[in-house]
């Protein structure tokens, strides 16, 4: 029987027999045994029989109440609607058991630890799942720069294509430019209305220094802040490994009058606003390097210089990406960048002498070679003052062409300046 008192048997004795046990010894054995068995406190006991009638002959002590637990007020938090942001937004006042108050509170804490988590974007995207807004038509703008679309024109649906920041937040309209690292689409924002134009890399940015290099751009566009003359920047953000970049619409680019020579007054323009934006850039120690005409466009009759994909520091504290060779002075060619400033006075010059003559300038040659030289031909039909300011821009010594100040305070642009 488990719990009874068993005698321990004797071992004997290795060299002599045990003595015999005095007869005192077994009567105390026998009482033992006699002894009720001994329950543990784990084991059940057998239950007794619960009457149900109140017996008045004995003590009927109360059962004492269930000490009720202090209620305390405590603040709880309303938590928004919407399952993309779930913040808290209200406080309620409630009555709170205190043991309830502390489970909360350490729900509370470990949320907070749940939020501090890094969350993918696209997991937060797949919980999202919100309708585009659609395409309306800003009432504010005048119908000339509106576009007339069906204010639900190509929703992305709900799904997939909803991640995309791109299809959700613009309606693509057309491809208005391509080059070896981008493509340029107009497009509509579908909140406000207006038209923007957003550049995308062709290029997937797989690794952290292809993501450097294209941040470039879009670190130079908005350290350099907002002038006239140059296009406004707005926003950026990376979408399946390529960068997109929302900038200013502009009505066109001034390769496209390549085919016909433009008239003298509108070249004096664009001569001098190009360099009041690299007088703009000069003065905050940013060079852009790649000056031409594909990168200067124009809209409402105001020039803007844009495309800052080699932009880099004047004090070459950064990469110099060198630019279209046909616009790059002998300097950058021999790899001497001591002067990065100067390397955009000539290629604005030599833009501008592109424009002037009507025909792409060469890749190679004795033509080539003749620009770098100085040896520039004249032109027909064009003041001598302006020649020289072009011929001086494009001197193969950079210590010797004028600084984009210079360029600006040259007495042809007297009359320019008396308009403005």
């Amino acid at each position: 029987m488990r719990g009874a008192l068993r005698p321990r048997p004797l071992r004997p004795a290795a060299t002599s027999p045990s003595p015999l046990p005095s007869p005192g010894s077994f009567t105390l054995f026998q009482k033992l045994l006699e002894l009720p068995p001994i329950t543990p406190d784990y084991i059940t006991r057998t239950p007794q029989p619960i009457s149900n009638n109140f017996e008045l002959n004995k003590e009927n002590i109360r059962v004492p109440n269930r000490q009720r637990s202090q209620w305390l007020p405590s603040k709880r938090y309303k938590r928004d609607c919407s399952p993309s942001n779930p913040r808290l937004i209200a406080e309620v006042q409630l009555d709170i058991p205190g043991s309830e108050l502390v489970e909360q509170k350490k729900l509370l804490q470990i949320g907070s630890q749940k939020k501090k988590s890094y969350v993918s974007q696209s997991a937060v995207a797949l919980r999202c799942r919100v309708m585009p807004p659609p395409c309306i038509k800003n009432p504010y703008l005048n119908s000339v720069s509106a576009i007339d679309v069906d204010i639900f024109c190509s929703s992305p649906s709900v799904g997939c294509e909803s991640l995309s920041r791109y299809r959700t937040d613009f309606h693509e309209i057309e491809q208005i430019g391509c080059g070896n690292f981008s493509r340029v689409f107009k497009v509509l924002k579908r909140i406000d209305g207006c038209l923007y134009a957003v550049k995308c890399s062709i290029k997937q940015l797989r690794n952290d220094l292809d993501r450097k290099r294209a941040l470039m751009e879009v670190q130079a566009l908005a350290a350099l802040g907002s002038h006239d003359n140059v296009v406004r920047y707005y926003t950026s953000w990376f979408e399946n490994e390529q960068l997109y970049i929302q900038i200013e619409l502009c009505e066109r680019s001034l390769s496209i009058n390549r085919s016909h020579a433009p008239k003298c007054g509108e070249v004096l323009e664009m001569l001098y606003q190009i360099a009041k934006a690299l007088h703009f850039m000069h003065k905050r120690g940013v060079a852009h390097l790649d000056v031409k005409p594909e990168n200067i466009y124009i809209k409402k009759g105001i020039y803007k210089l844009g495309d800052f994909g080699c932009a880099t520091l004047i004090d070459r504290s950064l990469g110099i990406e060198e630019g279209d060779s046909r616009y790059m002075p002998q300097e950058m060619l021999n790899d001497k960048y001591e002067h990065l400033d100067k390397v955009d006075i000539f290629s604005l010059g030599a833009a501008t002498y592109e424009l002037v003559k009507g025909t792409p300038l060469p890749e190679s040659g004795p033509q080539f070679s003749n620009l770098r030289e100085g040896k520039i031909s004249l032109l027909p039909g064009y003041p001598l003052q302006f020649q020289s300011l072009l011929k001086a821009m494009m001197d193969p010594d950079p210590l010797k062409r004028p600084s984009a100040k210079e360029v600006m305070e040259h007495p042809i642009f007297d009359k320019l300046r008396a308009n403005l």
